[in-house]
């Protein structure tokens, strides 16, 4: 899958530390979807590792994690037992995701970002998460180091300024711990250190406090903090994972459990790190003096914590802790007030709201300041101001029964949590309602003069309600530490119906009690701290990628409906990961059934096709092949007479009986799905019949020959734009010569009346000549397949009417009838198969214009050019108009066709300063590569690139117009070198459409004559047949040819003699 570059990074191993075992498995899909989307290597090892208590502390969690992916690398490298050995030669990230975080059920990680994909610079479809962010700094700051262990917390946004660049970790012997500046106050409310003129770290300080933060301040005025991420080398990982053995250290991890030790919570900052600092004394920090009390665990013994931290102090001290600055980045993290949170995301939004990953009906008001994060509410509903509301869907609020909208008052925080309980081996999963105020702060004690719950003092909440400090707190709670966070006040289950939000109003004051108190009370109450611990993740989680699903899926309707010119194929590759790939299926179809534009239709088919083969993936075989099958007849005699709505049910209906035949099955209905787009583009290019006509003229005597000759062409600018529907959707304008080869015009076709009622076919001429004859319809049925004898011959007759088929006449009647005559025809190229030059366009018009002359018909040159428009779509080639263009009218002209229906070319030839033609014909190089070329596979697989609106397709359609302008600029101006430089760009453009087009032999030509030519590109679609150049002086020619004849790559290469030819189709009787 398609991922941006430089975010993809060879890690050995990526562990996620998580809080529970339930939670484990939601999280490494998390990781495993990352990597199937290509964000992570697909060698990485993934895991997921629960740690050993709620809240165990990042210290703990990063040794457990260590651990367990040793462990893990043994057993794929063979060992029977735990090898530090794997640590030598293995880059491991380890994410620390236990922390809980108030505002996001799965962690601040797993919150979306402020910014979208698009302004990250990310490929993604979805949302992107703070994870995600984390993830790429991590990769671009790794890039270039050694082998080692990374640790990062989670629960920080870690922004760059600009570039983020590979740090430089050569000679590093130790730990490093990676710093960056801050404002005074935020170090204030998070932590700070000092750092020596050396580099080490000399001391770390847990939120210093105002008094305090003065002896941290930078000669700036900055202070210096930790990020959050830290790197072990191979030896200090080493010197950790021994200490998995150590009691009481051993209780950090799963081995600790096992063995029957209580967990043991240690801190990754100020247990680990804080004893490497050169200010850090033994006394001290073994008595704990460097941790604040609410750092301190309460559950385990002082003297257990005095052992573990001897243990660290004997076996790390000495261990170098050195710091690596990381410029230009920034800090974020946010403390226990939602306000922060919200103003990270709305600060920036024009309109003073924002609306992330969620879908709301259209009768949800948002007010002024307000985020809704993750929820799905379609029900009439009013958000006050400066309101913050999460995980949200219409059942949980309760509002699917309610008459009148209800209000949500300003300044509320209301979030749906998705929970589990374990109940007797069974699991009960349901949702709760959490509300408090904007500007609550969780951890003040609800005495303190600065503590409130929605947003008012919680005196004011008690007389208010009539509830008492004790229902909330049970007398275990220590004082000062009674606060919102623990505080009982969220309903988990009531006796009598469902907890709502209309409900719970009255306690953030917004509606009377009536009765409500007495409800609440004889309900089971949980505390958020309690609900966090019990959080559903894989709901939370799926929750989320429901929404982001149902959003795409609006997008991608939206797209299709506008025609916009955005990409949806990463979409469909996405969905395929996540198994929704019969969902996209199911939406296209009704999409389709919906519209009557049949360009829009096409598309919609195109996705189909495309969702398919994805689906089938290689194992299905190539998307091109044979698109013909009976079962499929019905649908696409639907097309034939329009009825879209009809032939879109009866596709679904024969895709069904398909798509479970296996992989091979669903290559050749997405075949099918891209024939039945073809049918599509053959009635709209059919629109250009109207301009198909022809004046009466003498009809030639039976025997006679109508002789037409054409010359080739060459496209010097514009290609790509001609071909349908790119020509009709988008607009083209393509500028061509026309050339005679060798000093003639080496296309011809003969027509000529013959007595007997039937046709015969001849292709070439001599002893090359090859004859079909066709004395029933039924000859004629193979028509649309290129490869058939004589298709070309047979589509004409029937594109000109000169037949009609299918027909309850039979050939022999038509002719009879309408002629009394049958008909040869020949058609006759002399240059090479797949050269480039436009032949079977150019033979396709120069044979119409022989069969209409025959039975009494003159077309001009434009009538044509949209005949052959329409007889190369049933021929199934798919042609543009470019190389009728280019050869049925001389000299050089640019030919253009607008946006829009009915198709219309129009070509108009250039003017040149006198005796200009002459001398380009002088300068013209046309070199035959001896690579043969079919357009027809590049044509496939550029118009599923435009179908699926490739951004660079796109982007590139615009640079061919443009280049096409600036080249008749330069034909019109005589400029030779002008010319060429267009040549050059247009050949990067061509290649752009159809990349690897170009054989590697051609690259060493054009190496070899660069310095004596102004320019030159391909003729037709590329990857073979013939190049055309501008030599700057003509008699450099004899000298190429000699260096390509010495040349033993270029064997195969032949040089024709060229010039432009002034007079296009010619016609005669003989």
């Amino acid at each position: 899958l398609a991922a941006k570059k430089g975010r993809k990074k060879m890690w050995t191993a990526i562990v996620c530390t998580v809080q529970s075992r339930e939670s484990a498995k939601a999280y490494k899909k998390e990781l495993w979807i990352r990597q199937q989307k290509g964000l992570i290597d697909p060698k990485t090892l993934l895991m997921a590792v629960d740690d050993s208590k709620f809240n165990i502390g990042s210290g703990s969690a990063a040794l457990n994690a260590l651990i367990c992916v040793a462990e893990n690398l043994a057993a794929i490298e063979g060992h029977k037992v735990v090898s530090s050995e794997v640590l030598y030669n293995a880059k491991i990230l380890i994410l620390l995701l236990g922390a809980t975080f108030p505002f996001s059920p799965c962690g601040h990680a797993f919150m979306p970002h402020s910014s979208s994909s698009a302004e990250l610079g990310f490929e993604q479809t979805e949302v992107p998460l703070n994870f995600d962010l984390l993830l790429d700094t991590l990769n671009k700051l790794s890039d270039k180091s050694p082998p080692g262990v990374w640790i990062s917390s989670t629960d920080m946004v870690l922004e760059a300024t600009g570039c983020v660049n590979p740090v430089n970790l050569s000679g590093c012997d130790g730990i490093t711990a990676f710093t960056l500046l801050a404002t005074p106050e935020h170090a204030m409310n998070h932590g700070t250190c000092t750092v020596s003129e050396t580099g080490e770290i000399t001391r770390i300080e847990y939120m210093p406090g105002k008094e305090n933060i003065g002896a941290f301040k930078t000669p700036d005025g900055g202070c210096l903090m930790l990020s959050g991420v830290v790197y072990f080398t191979p030896r200090v990982a080493e010197t950790m994972l021994s200490l998995h053995n150590l009691p009481p250290l051993d209780a950090c991890t799963y081995v600790g459990l096992d063995n029957g030790a209580k967990p043991l919570s240690l801190s990754l900052f100020f247990d680990i790190l804080q004893c490497l600092t050169t200010s850090t004394t033994q006394e001290d920090y073994i008595a704990g003096k460097y941790r604040s009390s609410t750092q301190q665990s309460s559950e385990t013994p002082p003297t257990i914590m005095e052992r573990a931290r001897s243990l660290l102090w004997k076996h790390l001290r000495g261990t170098k802790l050195r710091s690596v600055f990381l410029q230009g980045m920034t800090h974020r993290y946010f403390q226990h007030v939602a306000y922060d949170v919200v103003q990270r995301y709305v600060q920036c939004a024009p309109q003073g709201k924002v609306v992330v990953n969620s879908l709301l009906g259209e009768e949800v008001k948002v007010g002024p300041g307000s985020l809704v994060l993750n929820c799905d509410v379609k029900v009439p509903v009013t958000i006050g101001k400066n309101c913050f509301l999460s995980g949200l869907s219409s059942s949980v609020l309760g509002l699917d029964a309610l008459v009148t909208p209800p209000t949500i008052p300003d300044g509320l925080v209301v979030q749906g949590l998705d929970v589990v309980f374990g109940n007797g081996g069974k699991n009960t999963k349901q949702s709760i309602l959490v509300f408090y105020g904007l500007h609550d702060n969780l951890l003040d004690d609800y005495s303190s003069s600065s503590a409130t719950f929605c947003n008012a003092p919680w005196s004011e909440f008690f007389q208010r309600t009539g509830v008492q400090p004790s229902e909330l707190w049970s007398p275990s709670t220590p004082p000062g530490a009674q606060t919102l966070l623990n505080a009982q006040l969220f309903v988990a289950a009531s006796p009598h119906e469902e907890y709502t939000l209309p409900d719970a109003l009255w306690m953030s004051g917004a509606t009377a009690p009536n009765g409500d108190l007495s409800r609440w009370r004889s309900s089971w109450r949980l505390s958020l701290a309690t609900i966090l611990q019990y959080v559903n993740s894989e709901a939370e989680l799926n929750k989320m990628r429901n929404i982001s699903f149902e959003l795409q899926l609006e997008k991608m309707k939206r797209v299709l409906k506008n025609n916009e010119p955005t990409c949806i194929l990463r979409f469909f590759k996405d969905s395929l990961i996540e198994h929704r790939e019969h969902d996209i299926l199911q939406t296209l179809d009704e999409v389709a059934e919906q519209m009557d534009n049949t360009l829009i239709i096409c598309r919609i088919y195109a996705c189909i096709a495309d969702m398919l083969g994805f689906m089938a993936g290689e194992g299905g075989g190539i998307r091109a092949g044979p698109a013909a099958n009976l079962s499929w007849q019905t649908a696409f005699q639907l097309l034939e007479r329009g009825n879209y709505a009809a032939a879109t049910r009866a596709l679904a209906v024969e895709r069904g009986n398909w798509i479970t035949g296996g992989q091979d099955h669903i290559i050749r209905a997405s075949r099918h799905y891209e024939r039945a787009g073809q049918i599509l583009t053959r009635n709209v290019v059919a629109t250009a019949s109207c301009y198909i006509v022809g004046t009466p003229c003498d009809v030639p005597a039976l025997g006679q020959r109508v002789i037409v000759t054409a010359p080739a062409r060459v496209d010097i600018s514009g290609g790509w734009t001609d071909t349908p529907p790119q020509s009709y959707e988008w607009g083209g304008m393509v500028v061509t010569l026309a050339l005679t080869v060798e000093g003639q015009c080496p296309i011809k076709s003969v027509a000529q009346r013959i007595p007997e009622l039937k046709l015969v076919l001849i292709t070439g001429e001599g002893s090359d000549a090859q004859a079909v004859e066709c004395t029933t319809l039924s000859h004629l049925s193979d028509y649309s397949q290129p490869h058939a004898p004589a298709a070309l011959l047979k589509a004409a007759f029937i594109c000109a009417k000169i037949v009609e088929f299918p027909s309850s006449a039979s050939l022999a009647e038509q002719l009879s009838s309408r002629y009394g005559c049958g008909f040869m025809l020949q058609a006759v190229s002399n240059l090479p198969q797949g050269s480039g030059l436009g032949t079977s366009s150019i033979l396709g018009g120069a044979i119409l214009g022989a069969l209409w002359r025959a039975v009494g018909q003159l077309h001009s040159e434009d009538s044509l050019i949209h005949a052959v428009l329409y007889l190369e779509q049933l021929l199934t080639t798919g042609g543009g108009w470019q190389d009728q263009c280019g050869g049925l009218y001389g000299g050089i002209k640019i030919s253009q066709s607008s946006k829009g229906l009915p198709v219309l070319v129009t070509t108009k030839k250039l003017s040149t300063p006198p005796g200009f033609l002459d001398k380009l014909s002088d300068h013209l190089l046309l070199v035959y590569t001896g690579k043969t070329r079919l357009a027809r596979n590049l044509l496939q697989d550029v118009l599923r690139n435009w179908h699926s609106r490739d951004h660079r397709i796109v982007q590139n359609m615009t640079d061919l117009v443009n280049t096409a302008m600036e080249a008749a600029q330069a034909v019109e101006q005589g400029d030779l070198a002008r010319m060429g430089r267009c040549m050059t760009s247009y050949q990067q453009q061509k290649l752009c459409m159809a990349p690897g087009s170009m054989p590697k032999v051609v690259g060493i030509f054009v190496d070899t004559v660069r310095d004596l030519i102004h320019g030159c590109c391909f003729a037709g679609a590329g990857g073979g047949g013939f190049l055309l150049a501008i030599m700057k002086d003509p008699k450099d020619k004899p000298h190429i040819k000699k260096t390509v004849e010495a040349t033993t790559e270029l064997s195969d290469f032949v040089l024709y003699d060229s010039a432009i030819d002034k007079m296009g189709i010619q016609y005669s009787i003989d």
